[in-house]
């Protein structure tokens, strides 16, 4: 079978990462061959056939578009309902939409998708039927999380990486990972840092890029570590004792998820589909979206021992229990891909 990809980005925002990892998951576990076109080539892993495109140049990518597509079996388009409507341009055969999330979900891009003919779209939550409802044929995937990837280090390893960095034994170290856009938090984590800056015993580090890169240069109150690729992050939810992510609204949170599989706990300030996957579970811990209120959740939750090894330990439970793994991802996927595939016969 073959099966092309066409994901502009494949950097940034989670549904970007997803991606990646799904289009590098299927090539290396899949006897399928895999075509994938992006702007960014150095972001595809595994044995695929790349080609680069560019929207500066929007003919030639067209022509790209048709040729490298024109014997694929299933094509997917994980981000965007504006690059399903460039590829329906030259391609009509099976198509899938989303990787959970990914595609817009407003009425106006659930139609628009319908008219495109998306034959099936992936979604985060069985219980959403708001694709569906609008006539979608669905199938779930909530997260793709790489459990060989994202693990919880042994003592040893995270106090020799602790010693490496230059914390002390008695530090609280608090990681933030994610765009610098208010919508993330990025704010909250500037005002955190400035109520905290008295405070010897945390330290606040803070890993990623986004418009407000520049609050956070420069500082003496906080690490800042700018964009950490995907691949290195491991060792930095493995060092920090809490995660903090003080969004208004999330899905899944592949920040929370990577955490948690690290054993290192997560505070989450978001509402939607987040809390009802998430919340009766105990997988993170909540606070109200104000920095004043998430420090104290980082100091109620580090200051007691019993309390904190509980989290650690519902988290590993939750990676567990739910079908959170990329390896459940990549097998959805699959089976996606074998049944439009199927239908074209």
């Amino acid at each position: 079978m073959k099966v092309g990809y066409f994901c502009y980005r494949l950097s940034g925002t989670g549904p970007r990462t997803r991606a990646a990892d799904i289009i590098e998951a299927v090539a290396r576990q899949s006897d399928h061959e895999v075509v994938v076109l992006t702007n960014e080539p150095e972001n595809v892993r595994g044995p695929a056939t790349v080609h680069p495109i560019s929207l500066d140049d929007p003919l030639s990518t067209l022509a790209t578009t048709r040729r490298a597509f024109a014997d694929a079996d299933v094509v997917h388009v994980p981000v965007n309902m504006y690059q399903v409507l460039f590829v329906r341009l030259v391609y009509w055969g099976p198509l899938v939409g989303g990787v959970g999330p990914g595609l817009q979900p407003s009425a106006f891009h659930r139609y628009l998708g319908r008219l495109l003919r998306v034959d099936k779209k992936i979604k985060v939550l069985e219980h959403n039927k708001l694709w569906d409802d609008s006539g979608y044929d669905t199938a779930v995937c909530t997260a793709t999380i790489d459990t060989d990837r994202f693990y919880q280090y042994d003592d040893d390893r995270v106090q020799e990486l602790r010693r490496e960095w230059g914390i002390d034994e008695d530090e609280t170290v608090v990681l933030y990972v994610g765009a610098l856009i208010e919508e993330q938090g990025a704010g909250l984590v500037d005002e955190m840092a400035r109520l905290a800056r008295d405070e010897d015993d945390i330290r606040i580090i803070v890993a990623g890029d986004g418009e407000m890169a520049d609050v956070f240069r420069d500082r003496d109150d906080l690490q800042f570590e700018g964009f950490v690729d995907n691949k290195d992050l491991p060792a930095y939810y493995n060092v920090a004792d809490v995660t903090v992510a003080p969004r208004r609204n999330d899905k899944t949170s592949n920040v929370g998820l990577e955490s948690i599989a690290c054993g290192t706990p997560m505070i989450s300030t978001a509402q939607g589909h987040i809390v009802d996957l998430f919340k009766d579970r105990g997988t993170y811990v909540w606070a109200d979206r104000t920095p004043e209120a998430v420090l104290e959740t980082v100091r109620e939750l580090t200051g007691d021992p019993e309390y904190y090894q509980a989290q650690v330990e519902r988290g590993l439970e939750t990676m567990e229990e739910m079908p959170l793994s990329l390896d459940n991802a990549v097998q959805t996927h699959l089976d996606v891909y074998a049944e439009l595939a199927r239908g074209r016969d």
